[in-house]
């Protein structure tokens, strides 16, 4: 069931859920979508168990198979356990020049805005 929100005049869609079995498909994801069977091949587990875990199963040993990914793949054990933020990428980190149209720290409710875009036949105040 999708849940449809309304946020600061946008539709928001489904958020997925931060689960041991997502970050299993990200992990998958992020060595170059890697197969069920390749990625478990990998970490010397069941393509099957692996495969019910992403759709939501946990396995009975977690410490160990979260282990066995971690050493197979070279991905952290903690963040494949307990989730949490993801690394930046250097292209996300080498911006941190702010566009001089985001809100300004100089003063409360201070922003620079975009000039108005005129039509036109549009005159310009005087």
């Amino acid at each position: 069931m999708t849940e449809i929100d309304e946020r600061e005049g946008r539709l928001v869609r489904a958020i997925p859920v931060d689960s041991f079995g997502n970050r299993l498909m990200l992990v998958r994801a992020h060595l170059g979508h890697l197969t069920v069977k390749d990625a478990a091949e990998r970490c010397g587990l069941n393509y099957g168990s692996w495969s019910n875990w992403e759709h939501g199963k946990l396995p009975r040993d977690i410490l160990d198979v979260a282990e066995a990914v971690a050493e197979g793949l070279s991905i952290d054990r903690d963040w494949l356990l307990h989730g949490g933020p993801l690394a930046e990428t250097a292209r996300r980190q080498r911006r941190e020049v702010r566009s001089p149209y985001s809100p300004s720290t100089s003063g409360p409710g201070r922003h620079l805005r975009r000039p108005r875009r005129l039509d036109r036949h549009e005159r310009i105040p005087a």
